[in-house]
């Protein structure tokens, strides 16, 4: 049924539809809203194809029988030594040609219209060089090595959605329509205003965002996250699903004051983050230790007070040992 729909449409657009044609057009119009609309989008289509005006009325039956019986005039006089009762065949047989080319051509540009205005993929891919690229919105990227980016051929007219596996540093523009949104990995980084850059290799069991200026939003579908402004690196573990906000400034009596703060974070996690931050080795006695969660900011304090802090908060002894720190669950005996 589609086919023979998709034929008599191509005898009406291509000028070549019969009285019956154009009645069974018109009926079947007529017999749905969404016969009506698609007929309404091919005209318009064919219109701005150049096959028709894009004010074309609706099917007309006496324009059509008109167009189909000088159509048959034209090929009677082209064909006036051949016999009456065989004249019909030849002609017959060029109008089904013309009608399937008619069809095939609009079958053709009408696809061809499609994937122009569909939307596309759009990937940015590096190896061992650096990449430098402007989005329409005029963001500017630097993707790191072995790292992509990946977004809408129609990025900026409705949204601006980025997907980035890998690092990349971000300046953003504010040309395009709609607020900046990155995912990366199972996180999403929205820009508040900001120059910033993102680490998120998918080998790597953390995502880390670096704030310059400005602020992001860094989040997941399930954790409302956590706002990173200027001079802070926002941390995901991808295993513990925990966010870890590190501030860092330059003071006037010392430099690169570090800023720590942990929000619901296991303890194990947060031990580890001390211990790159600090070059440190801190110890659990007992693993269970490390299953505890801890929500406490630190500015600047040195080891040791970081150390008295978390074992005060926890009920936990710590101790010095030869190569660092050690934690112990509090064993002191309760006198009866």
């Amino acid at each position: 049924m589609k086919n023979k729909t998709d034929n008599l449409l191509a005898r009406y657009f291509g000028g070549n539809a019969s009285e019956q044609d154009m009645q069974v057009l018109e009926q079947w119009i007529s017999t749905s809203s969404d016969n009506q609309v698609y007929f309404d989008q091919l005209t318009n289509l064919y219109a701005k194809l150049g096959g028709t005006d894009s004010n074309t009325p609706k099917p007309n039956t006496d324009r059509a029988k008109k167009l189909f019986m000088a159509y048959m005039s034209k090929q009677n006089n082209n064909q006036r030594k051949i016999v009456l009762d065989t004249a019909h065949k030849p002609i017959f047989k060029r109008w089904m040609v013309q009608a399937a080319s008619v069809a095939l051509i609009f079958t053709l540009s009408f696809s061809a219209w499609l994937i122009y205005t569909s939307e596309q993929d759009v990937v940015l891919a590096t190896g061992m060089n650096l990449k430098q690229e402007i989005l329409p919105d005029q963001t500017q990227i630097e993707l790191s090595r072995n790292s992509k980016i990946t977004y809408s051929s129609n990025y900026g007219k409705k949204s601006r959605n980025i997907r980035l596996e890998g690092k990349a540093s971000f300046i953003v523009g504010h040309k395009g329509k709609g607020t900046l949104l990155i995912s990366a990995n199972e996180t999403f980084i929205e820009d508040i205003g900001t120059v910033f850059s993102i680490s998120a290799y998918p080998d790597s069991v953390e995502v880390t965002v670096n704030v310059r200026e400005g602020k992001v939003h860094f989040f997941t579908n399930k954790n409302k996250g956590i706002i990173i402004s200027a001079n802070e690196t926002g941390i995901y573990n991808k295993q513990t699903k925990d966010f870890t906000v590190l501030k860092s400034r330059n003071d006037t009596t010392q430099v690169n004051i570090i800023h720590i703060e942990f929000n619901g974070v296991i303890l194990s996690e947060a031990i580890k983050t001390l211990n790159k931050q600090y070059g440190i080795v801190i110890k659990f006695e007992e693993p269970d230790i490390g299953e505890r969660k801890i929500t406490v900011n630190f500015d600047g304090e040195n080891v040791d007070m970081i150390l008295r802090i978390i074992a005060e908060t926890l009920d936990l002894n710590v101790k010095k040992v030869n190569d660092g720190y050690l934690l112990s669950n509090n064993k002191k005996l309760h006198k009866l």
